[in-house]
């Protein structure tokens, strides 16, 4: 018994022996490379600003080559203190004539472009920021015209606007039952409240600080603002390094510090933002 006992012991040992043996002599495996982190984008220092220079109120400047110069109006300086809220600065202000091209969804050379582009009439492309001005229509009355206290007071009023501006595609919306008179130009526009031919004009709220400054004299108050789409926004192109979220959140502190409404205090004459929403 202790014999065969032995004899298994020392094959059992043997066999142990030979694996380890074996198990020596095999290949490792092959160590899995680690993963190549993609490289950084480089932080943004300056922005390139798109403009399309189509209204003199928002933004003027001399074009020189593609280069815009002597750049003023309110979206210039919305751009400008959107850089300094983002601790960059503005390298250049380019001229971009066309929507198309502003609302270009890739290969732009431009980090933001400021055209009063209408975030409701948007349609694919690249993202618009939050609103940083109204879009609304407001209505000046003429001398002497009781203030509505909403839309229903307007309906036997004769109202006004400039033919194919979005104060005329409103008038049939009011419901009013009087007829209606569509002006060429702002100053025939005057005239007809002046005149007292119009009880009320319609005007593109953010121009209308500017219609009824200097040049309004013998007009009404400005009544209040009726609700027209969502805004104006900037086009923000994907893949430049300018993050569409931080850019809505410095509109979002503009908004509450009060300086979009010193803005546009200083540059449309008005806040349309502060004016009242006739409904």
């Amino acid at each position: 018994m202790k014999r065969r006992f032995a004899a298994a012991f020392g094959i059992a040992a043997t066999l142990v022996l030979a694996n380890v043996a074996s198990g020596a002599d095999a290949p490792s495996p092959t160590p899995r490379p680690a993963p190549v982190a993609a490289p950084s984008a480089p932080p943004l220092r300056s922005l390139v600003v798109a403009l399309d220079l189509g209204s003199p109120t928002l933004q003027a400047g001399v074009v020189r080559g593609r280069e815009v110069i002597l750049a003023r109006g309110y979206e210039v300086a919305l751009a400008k203190l959107l850089a300094k809220r983002l601790g960059v600065r503005v390298e250049r202000f380019v001229h971009v004539p066309t929507m198309n091209r502003l609302l270009a969804a890739g290969g732009a050379s431009w980090h933001v472009a400021f055209g009063a582009l209408e975030r409701h009439r948007r349609a694919g492309g690249p993202g618009l920021t939050e609103p940083y001005l109204t879009t609304d229509v407001a209505l000046i009355l003429r001398r002497g015209l009781s203030r509505p206290r909403g839309l229903s007071d307007l309906r036997g009023a004769i109202l006004c606007a400039v033919r194919g501006s979005t104060g005329a595609a409103a008038i049939p919306r009011l419901g009013s039952t009087a007829r209606h008179l569509y002006v060429v130009g702002p100053e025939r526009l005057r005239t007809v409240v002046r005149t007292g031919a119009c009880d009320a004009a319609l005007v593109p709220a953010l121009e209308v600080g500017r219609f009824a400054g200097r040049h309004g004299a013998g007009l009404g108050p400005v009544a209040g603002r009726i609700r027209r789409g969502e805004g104006l926004g900037a086009s923000i192109p994907p893949g430049t390094g300018l993050e569409l979220a931080a850019v809505n959140r410095e509109l979002a502190r503009l908004r509450r510090d009060g300086t979009l409404g010193r803005l546009a205090h200083t540059w449309l004459g008005l806040d349309p933002a502060g004016l009242r929403v006739l409904r």
